[in-house]
């Protein structure tokens, strides 16, 4: 694109108020950076306090689900406040508001979890009936397939809030995405789990750039920062998420990563899903071919709710 012919003079970028999310904005200024240079557009930050900030006192099952980190910035883009809002992709559900869509994504973080203690030491070798925090009920699902004896309990806040519950000994380990620590640089020394042991929420470690449909001019420019891998791998996870009707109540976990052998092309998904009373567990990884991936992952999502339900 030509900016030297673009109207714009100034770029608003909105997102949550959250140090994690700063180091976002952080990340999406220096790929924008990369790829136009200096420019004469401007880009000008937008913070909010989101629904999910406001209640930290309460878990997320019982405030509701759907956008509810994000549901602010998006009445901030349709009202024309800001221009693009940066997200964490896994807090975004699966149908985002009509009039909105995902412009792009950046390329991928470390989307593997990280089990922080206070002397590091791996998951199998917590003492028994150890204190772990999570507010993900997918997590606190597969860590008790793992260890029947732990003892999950929720919690909430920000990562440097999160570990600082767990200096003051509220909790002997608490679990985290690995993105957000190295993001974050966080000293704090962390163990990095195998994602085929704990699996992953679909889409963590990714940044979305979320924009409005219909502004043509603007979408260009957020397209040309697209990761194309990374695109096609979360594709594939929310479109299972979305046969799955998921949310953030939904205890389900995977990754996609495309894959190329010689001259094809295919798509390596790994999986786990659990009926909400967590009695109903399936996981297993299968291959999708590049060329039909959306409809045999949807079709998947189809059978593995049929599954888990009752």
């Amino acid at each position: 694109m030509n900016f030297m012919n673009t109207s714009f003079e100034n770029i608003v970028i909105g997102s949550r108020i959250s140090l994690l999310a700063k180091e976002h904005i952080k990340i999406f200024e220096t790929n924008f950076q990369k790829k136009f240079g200096k420019l004469k557009i401007k880009i000008f930050r937008k913070y909010f306090k989101t629904s999910g900030d406001k209640f930290l006192d309460k878990k997320i099952s019982a405030i509701g689900n759907k956008g509810l980190f994000t549901k602010e910035i998006d009445e901030a883009l349709l009202n024309n406040q800001i221009n693009i809002g940066i997200h964490s992709l896994k807090d975004l559900p699966t149908e985002l508001p009509e009039g909105l869509e995902i412009g792009a994504v950046l390329k991928r973080e470390n989307f593997n979890e990280a089990l922080i203690s206070f002397k590091n030491i791996k998951l199998e070798d917590l003492k028994k009936n150890a204190t772990v925090g999570t507010s993900s009920v997918r997590r606190a699902m597969q860590l008790k397939k793992k260890r029947s004896d732990l003892i999950i309990k929720d919690i909430r806040g920000n990562v440097d809030t999160r570990i600082r519950k767990l200096r003051e000994r509220k909790f002997d380990a608490i679990m985290l995405a690995c993105a957000g620590l190295k993001r974050l640089k966080i000293s704090y020394p962390y163990q990095i789990i195998d994602p085929r042991r704990i699996l992953p929420a679909l889409g963590q470690g990714v940044i979305a750039l979320v924009v409005k449909s219909s502004h043509k001019e603007i979408k260009k420019i957020v397209k040309q920062l697209n990761h194309e891998k990374t695109f096609i791998e979360i594709d594939c996870e929310r479109i299972f998420l979305k046969a799955l009707d998921g949310s953030c109540k939904t205890p389900v976990g995977g990754y996609a990563k495309l894959k190329t052998n010689g001259n094809r092309k295919e798509i390596y998904f790994n999986y786990i899903a659990f009926s909400d009373d967590g009695l109903k567990q399936i996981k297993e990884n299968v291959y999708l071919s590049f060329s039909n991936y959306k409809a045999e992952v949807y079709n998947l999502g189809v059978r593995v709710k049929k599954k888990i339900s009752y």
